[in-house]
């Protein structure tokens, strides 16, 4: 296996008056992996479950009393599990992007985010919201067009007020 990652990490203190809050992290990754030893296998698929692409964006805000945070996430599409066979009994080859090709998660984006207020005497209100552009979870099998399942699960937003006994200064 083989790849590169890289990352970025950036606090704005050097910003004027209340935007010096603003944070940013990202990181990239691409990753190259082959399995060499499938039986009745004549190509040489990447690992399970190892995404080619993969990449994170992470903007943020943090004060004394407020934290919003904002995350974009990506992974490619990776294999799920082997099921194409090149040789051997049993054998249907429609090739390595058939239907009867390998089992792949589709690629999948997802945007989440998270916004806190100290409100004092340790209560703090909470905003929640999680898969916000209603990413498709899923799989197929050697191409896209031969779907196997498709998941659609909303946004989900949720809120609220916490209390701490004993909230940091």
């Amino acid at each position: 296996m083989q790849g590169v990652e890289l990352a970025y990490q950036q606090h704005m203190n050097y910003l004027p008056g209340v935007l010096k809050g603003a944070q940013m992290n990202a990181n990239f990754t691409y990753t190259g992996s082959r399995n060499y030893n499938l039986t009745g296998r004549s190509d040489n698929p990447a690992l399970v479950g190892q995404a080619p692409v993969s990449w994170n964006i992470g903007p943020s805000y943090a004060s004394r009393r407020a934290l919003v945070t904002v995350g974009v996430s990506h992974n490619g599409a990776n294999i799920y599990a082997y099921q194409y066979q090149s040789t051997g009994p049993g054998a249907v080859d429609f090739g390595v992007a058939g239907r009867t090709a390998d089992n792949y998660f589709y690629a999948h984006t997802q945007v989440d985010a998270k916004a806190s207020y100290y409100l004092g005497k340790g209560f703090t209100a909470l905003a929640i919201g999680e898969n916000m552009n209603n990413a498709v979870f899923g799989f197929y099998n050697g191409s896209r067009q031969y779907m196997v399942q498709r998941e659609y699960y909303k946004p989900t937003y949720s809120g609220g007020i916490r209390w701490t006994r004993h909230h940091e200064q």
